[in-house]
């Protein structure tokens, strides 16, 4: 199944997400239970949905490393834990599956066709949850000083950026000239602990820019954050 829905995952738009130490360290976690208890514990459910969505049932073992899968409507996403506390994370973009996958929306959501759009609110919250997930990560002791936090998006080129919600618009389309948009930070603990949620809402305008929304209102959108994380 593993190398089934990477494929699925990639025949559309999707994210990669690593988290990992500075330093390698092969068995920084002592045992696969504890790698798999890690990503368990450390899991955030913001939005109804976890991040990242852990079935202890399901959970499969390497040499090294643990690994859960999923793919259930327009969820569709695969995630690895290592002994040496890297943690991979691909999935698929929501949008581009809901055409015929809409179990958590609306008949409008049928309308929007694959790979043409990004969720401006899901872009936020996911990447809000990924940063919540390292801080959880790095309040088990998981790293020691810094920690290097990885984010890709890929399949984005032509795509236009929208809300979802009833009443909100873009009054411009934006919509983004590259295929791929990476970008890696080396992160102190200090400042993933105590600033999560400002590098999510800053990694977001940096992706929104890429779009060519260069009139972001980090104001607006720190208050759509907030009403989130209301929810913890």
């Amino acid at each position: 199944m593993t190398g089934d829905i990477i494929s699925k995952i990639k025949s559309r738009g999707y994210w990669f997400v690593n988290v990992r130490p500075l330093k390698f360290e092969k068995e920084k976690l002592k045992s696969l239970a504890e790698c798999a208890e890690l990503v368990k514990t450390c899991s955030v459910r913001l939005r109804g949905w976890p991040y990242p969505y852990v079935n202890a049932n399901v959970i499969k073992s390497g040499v090294d490393w643990v690994q859960g899968e999923v793919d259930s409507g327009s969820y569709i996403e695969y995630w690895r834990m290592h002994q040496s506390g890297q943690f991979a994370h691909l999935f698929a973009c929501r949008e581009d599956w809901w055409k015929e996958n809409s179990l958590f929306g609306g008949e409008h959501l049928k309308k929007i066709e694959p790979m043409s759009t990004l969720e401006v609110l899901m872009t936020l919250f996911t990447l809000t949850e990924i940063y919540e997930f390292a801080a959880r990560l790095a309040e088990k002791k998981l790293f020691e000083e810094a920690l290097n936090v990885t984010v890709e998006l890929h399949g984005m080129k032509g795509r236009k950026l929208i809300f979802i919600e009833p009443f909100r618009t873009l009054f411009d389309e934006y919509v983004c000239a590259v295929n791929d948009l990476p970008r890696s930070l080396i992160i102190s603990v200090e400042d993933v602990l105590g600033k999560a949620h400002e590098l999510a809402l800053d990694h977001a305008i940096w992706v929104f820019e890429r779009f060519n929304w260069r009139s972001v209102r980090r104001d607006i959108l720190q208050k759509d954050q907030e009403k989130l994380l209301q929810k913890r």
